[in-house]
């Protein structure tokens, strides 16, 4: 039976174990929607300032592939 495995479905159902794994955690660790929302106010700093930079660029790249592919034209803002 392994022998005919597929290693896409051996690595797929590997990860959905992590996955759904780490969200089994994650849920007994939470207790209020608060703390699912903001971690439990447990980030600090370094991480708040890391997501509202990504975020951030990922607003602008998101505007930029828009203009780029939809008019050909490459216009950057920012």
């Amino acid at each position: 039976m392994l022998e005919t495995l597929d290693p896409t479905i051996i690595t797929f159902t590997i990860y959905l174990v992590l996955v759904l794994g780490i969200g089994v955690i994650a849920y007994l660790r939470t207790k209020d929607f608060s703390d699912y929302i903001l971690g439990g106010r447990s980030f600090g700093p370094l991480v708040t300032a890391l997501s509202a930079g990504a975020s951030d660029m990922s607003g602008w790249l998101l505007m930029d592939y828009q203009e780029r592919y939809s008019q050909k034209v490459y216009h950057r803002v920012g």
